[in-house]
Order: C-alpha cells, then sequence, then structure tokens
C-alpha cells in the first residue's frame, strides 16, 4: 500500500461510529431550496460539532482550520477549533457535506479519509438536524530535507526545491506537485513539511529570471540573457524525471540527507515572425509554455514582446518542448481576436525562422432552455464552456466560456482547438442533451475550423434525473464506510476526461451511497472497492482492469435503482 498510515489514523476511526444525528432522521434530508429572482438566500438550521484531535496521541489540536462544503446546497463554511480542539458550524443548509481538517505539521484529512489520496466519508445533513461527536483525526505529516549544489559542489542559494508524486490528473497518472515548495537558503538546504507517507520525486530548479547575480555569475550582464543555465533537476540528480529515484517516507518520519547538485547546460534564443491579420495590431506577448505539468509547476513560463514589424525573440529557454502561444489585440472585442501557436523542441541550439500565424478562433453560440419549458431557475446558476479533449497540454486559452445571459443565451468565443461542451447546472437540475439542427451533440468531441461560427447550439437541462443508491457490503454483510462506488460505461469511447458517464461515491454516515444524475442507459457498469485514488476512475486503463469484475447495470430515463453492492477484494 503506497500511503500506509492505518494504525495513525486509529483515532480517526472513530469518526465512522461516533457520531449522534438529532432533529430528523436520515434520510429524510429536505431537497436544496431554488432561490427565485429578488430572494434572498435562506439562512441555514443545521448544525455541525466535533473535535479534531492528534491521530497518535489523540491530544486535541487547537486551531485547526475546520471546513464544510456541499456542492450540491452551493455551501461552503469554515471554523477554527477552539483550546479543545472542538469546532461548530452552525446555520447550515441541508446537503451532503465533505469536512475538512488543516493544521500546519500535520496532513490534511477529510472526516471518514482513511488514506490521503483517498476521498472522506460525506455527512448527510438535513434541515434543522444536528451532527455532533465527529472526530477527525491528523496524523502528523512527514519532512524531506536535503542540500542543493551546483556544478562547482557549492552551495546554492535561492533553488526552489518541489517535491512530487504520482496521481491521477486530466484522466491519466503523471507526476504531479506535492505539498508546499521550499527555497535553499545560504547553505544550500531546504526542508518540505507536511506530507503524507508514500513516495515521492524531489526536484529542483534554479529560475533563471532572478537576474542579477545568477545572471552576471553565468557570462551575462543584468540586461542580457545568459548561454547557459540550470535545467530542472531531480534526485539524484538527473534531468529526465523518468530516471529520478524515488524517495519513500514513513508516516511522521523525517527523511534527509537528499543532496543533489543541478545541471548547468546551455540556454536557446527562439526567434521568428508572427503573421497578423487585417484589422488588428501585432501586440503583445509571444509565451513559450512547457508541454509537461512537472515543467509548467517548476518553472515560471518566459515571454517575449512582438515588435511592430512582427518579430520576436526569446532568450533563456532551458531545453524541453514548448507551445508558443501569441494573440493579438483588435478593435472588436469580444474575445475573437485571433491567436496562434506553435510547437517546438528546444535542444541547447538556437531556432530561428519560427512562424506563427494568426487565425480567428472560432465561436460557440446557443441558449438553455428546460425540457418542459418552464424556467424554474435563474440564468446565474448555469454555466457553460469549452473544455480541450488533451486537458494535460500546455495552451494559454482554455476553458472558454462560464456563466450565461439573463435571457439564457451564450457565446463561447476564443476556440481555438478541438474540444467538449460541458455544463454546470444548479443542484436539483440535470443536463439532458445538447441539440445543433436537431441533431444530439452532447458527448461528441468538437473540431472547428478558425473562425467558425456554430450558432444555434440548444443546451436542455431537466429536472428528471436517472440514479442509482445503495449500500456496500463485506463478505459477512456489514456495511462497509470508507469504499468507492464507480459507476462507468461499457463503451470506451466514454471514457472521456471529465465524461457525464463516469461517477463516484462514497457512503456516507449512515452507510448509504447515492449516484444521481446520470444519463438513461443500458450499459453500465458498476463496482465498489477499496483504496481508490483521487481521479483514478478516469483513467482509461484503470477502468479497462474494472470490466470483468463489475457487474451491469442499465438505468431507464428517470429512473433510480436501489442496491446493495459487494466490495471487490
Amino acid at each position: 500500500m503506497t500511503f500506509a498510515c492505518r494504525a495513525a489514523v486509529s483515532v480517526a476511526a472513530v469518526l465512522l461510529t461516533s457520531y449522534t444525528l438529532a432533529a430528523q432522521p436520515a434520510g429524510q434530508r429536505t431537497p436544496p431550496r431554488m432561490i427565485q429572482p429578488g430572494q434572498q438566500a435562506p439562512v441555514g438550521t443545521a448544525v455541525l460539532r466535533g473535535v479534531v484531535v492528534a491521530a497518535d496521541t489523540g491530544a486535541p489540536i487547537r486551531r485547526a482550520q475546520v471546513r464544510a462544503s456541499a456542492p450540491g446546497a452551493q455551501e461552503t463554511r469554515t471554523t477554527l477549533t477552539d483550546e479543545q480542539g472542538r469546532f461548530e458550524l452552525r446555520e447550515l443548509a441541508g446537503g451532503r457535506y465533505t469536512i475538512t481538517a488543516t493544521k500546519g505539521g500535520f496532513i490534511t484529512l477529510q472526516y471518514g479519509q482513511r488514506r490521503p489520496s483517498e476521498p472522506g466519508t460525506p455527512v448527510d445533513l438535513a434541515a434543522g438536524q444536528t451532527v455532533e461527536k465527529l472526530v477527525v483525526g491528523l496524523p502528523r505529516g512527514s519532512v524531506i530535507t536535503g542540500r542543493i549544489v551546483d556544478e562547482f559542489g557549492e552551495p546554492l542559494t535561492g533553488a526552489q526545491v518541489r517535491v512530487l508524486r504520482y496521481g491521477y490528473a486530466a484522466g491519466a497518472r503523471r507526476l504531479l506537485p506535492a505539498g508546499q515548495s521550499d527555497r535553499t537558503d545560504d547553505q544550500g538546504t531546504f526542508r518540505v513539511f507536511g506530507l503524507p507517507p508514500g513516495e515521492y520525486v524531489v526536484s529542483a530548479t534554479l529560475n533563471e529570471d532572478r537576474g542579477g547575480p545568477f545572471l552576471r555569475a553565468r557570462g551575462g550582464t543584468a540586461d542580457d540573457e545568459p548561454a547557459t543555465g540550470y535545467a530542472p533537476t531531480y534526485f539524484p540528480g538527473t534531468t529526465n524525471a523518468g530516471d529520478a529515484q524515488r524517495v519513500t517516507v514513513g508516516l511522521g518520519q523525517e527523511v534527509s540527507g537528499i543532496g543533489f547538485g543541478l545541471s548547468l547546460m546551455p540556454l536557446a534564443k527562439v526567434s521568428g515572425r508572427v503573421v497578423g491579420m487585417a484589422g488588428f495590431e501585432l501586440a503583445g506577448m509571444v509565451m513559450a509554455l512547457p508541454d509537461d505539468m512537472v515543467r509548467q509547476a517548476m518553472s515560471v513560463p518566459r515571454g517575449a514582446p512582438v515588435n511592430a514589424d512582427g518579430t520576436f525573440e526569446l532568450r533563456g529557454l532551458a531545453p524541453g518542448r514548448y507551445t508558443l502561444a501569441v494573440g493579438a489585440r483588435g478593435r472588436r472585442g469580444g474575445g475573437d481576436e485571433p491567436t496562434g501557436r506553435a510547437s517546438i523542441t528546444v535542444s541547447g541550439v538556437d531556432l530561428s525562422g519560427i512562424t506563427i500565424a494568426l487565425a480567428p478562433p472560432a465561436v460557440v453560440r446557443g441558449v438553455v432552455v428546460t425540457d418542459t419549458g418552464a424556467v424554474g431557475l435563474r440564468s446565474g446558476q448555469v454555466r457553460v464552456s469549452f473544455t480541450p479533449t488533451q486537458p494535460a497540454g500546455a495552451d494559454a486559452f482554455r476553458n472558454r466560456g462560464g456563466g450565461i445571459n439573463g435571457d439564457f443565451t451564450f457565446e463561447l468565443a476564443g476556440i481555438t482547438e478541438p474540444g467538449y461542451l460541458r455544463v454546470s447546472p444548479p443542484p436539483g437540475w440535470f443536463l439532458k442533451a445538447i441539440l445543433r439542427d436537431g441533431q444530439n451533440i452532447t458527448d461528441e468531441p468538437l473540431s472547428l475550423e478558425p473562425g467558425a461560427q456554430m450558432n444555434g447550439v440548444r443546451v436542455v437541462l431537466t429536472q428528471t434525473a436517472s440514479g442509482v443508491s445503495g449500500s456496500v457490503r463485506d463478505d459477512r454483510g456489514a456495511a462497509v464506510l470508507d469504499a468507492t462506488v464507480v459507476v462507468f460505461p461499457d463503451d470506451e469511447r466514454q471514457w472521456v476526461f471529465q465524461s457525464r458517464f463516469i461517477r463516484t461515491a462514497r457512503p456516507d454516515t449512515s452507510g448509504r451511497f447515492e449516484i444521481t444524475g446520470l444519463p438513461a442507459g443500458d450499459d453500465y457498469r458498476m463496482v465498489a472497492l477499496q483504496g481508490l485514488e483521487d481521479g483514478q476512475a478516469t483513467d482509461p486503463v484503470f477502468l479497462a482492469s474494472l470490466r470483468e469484475q463489475s457487474q451491469r447495470l442499465s438505468l431507464a430515463e428517470g429512473e433510480t435503482k436501489s442496491l446493495d453492492l459487494k466490495l471487490r477484494q
């Protein structure tokens, strides 16, 4: 097990059974009230009470931050624990809450969370209900310390050190930043704390943009970029993240002696021209964006101005793959200004003659309607956006969209690559279909030509929901609370990032799980398992491994099925 913290969170295990429900029985939660125009949000009547303690000793943790959030009820509240580690959140609306506790030097955990990489146990809170005696046990964080030196073995001051771990993001397993970063002191030492137990990759870099002494030390001036610089380096001293040696830390352990030197290598100059369009000024910046998430987290994007004749010159680029992104300033406004991109690979040799052609972005226009024709919701409660099909790549113009207009129309401008239309309706509403000229394009990737105008899109919302609820049981028939239920389609074409056909849920404190808003269909699969990491259910490789051990599920329009799942061992 990667995160072996079961023993240390034994105190936290109390939270799965140690609670008191009052005022209204579980299962009778009042559904969220829709706020009509001109009305104020009603004051909630529910209460959450509990205590935050150290998992190893059971001692109360003072001044820990406790956050309770219920996305379905659009409610988020925070408070601090008192001298006895107690917390209380009053005037809460009914909803399903996730409770998170945070304190420096400890691992941040959710209520009911057995391992930091898994979700916690939600608390189903009804209007007028009091849930108390909640216990959140926080394990003490682990620490990694070490020393960063230059090519001569001398300490590097101000090097940024990041600790990375493998996790799931944007539908794939990749290296992700973990914990807080640190900068080396005058002795080149660093200390990264508050880490969960597990395996980590330690990385370091010295940002060339710091200027001054660094530039002069490498043969440059404050007004000139150096010819050489330090590349992002990974313990024990490699520039390839795949060759990095993993550092294993136990619960509350301090691992020291993680020292390595940064690699000095030539930095390249990239020059070229931006080809403009009539009616637009060639203004702004050309940005060089690293193409992988690790280098994005470790470095500051470098940029250079576009001259009046369209030429540009970027200096100081370390080896790696980049996307050059540029926009133009026009007279029309409204997000329809042309943009341009170009992919380059830098290997320490100067690149010239790069051409970035500006092209008008595509635009999608439409309207949000309901399947019954009744309104029943406010336009400000709905968001329509456009998400690229490859969300992990570098792109300065992502996630176009947001709120809709008061008449329920919307316009998504600045679309430059293939992607999906995504809709975020308010609580109690669900996406039924996205139509264009009578054709259902809800789950189809859209590839729009530059300057294309897609008009007449209809986003149809409904209050008729399909879903599934039930409990998870072990071999003895006992309810299992620290499990995750995964529902996914049998059709691999729907295993895409942010697919509305893939959903997960955790049993609440009463042992029940609930998944609503699934599209109707007869080709679902369903499984309950332990040890699922956040985001793992979006990984196509992982879903393929679940196929043979899952059970089939079919849902008719508006149907909600109730069933018990057996925990998969």
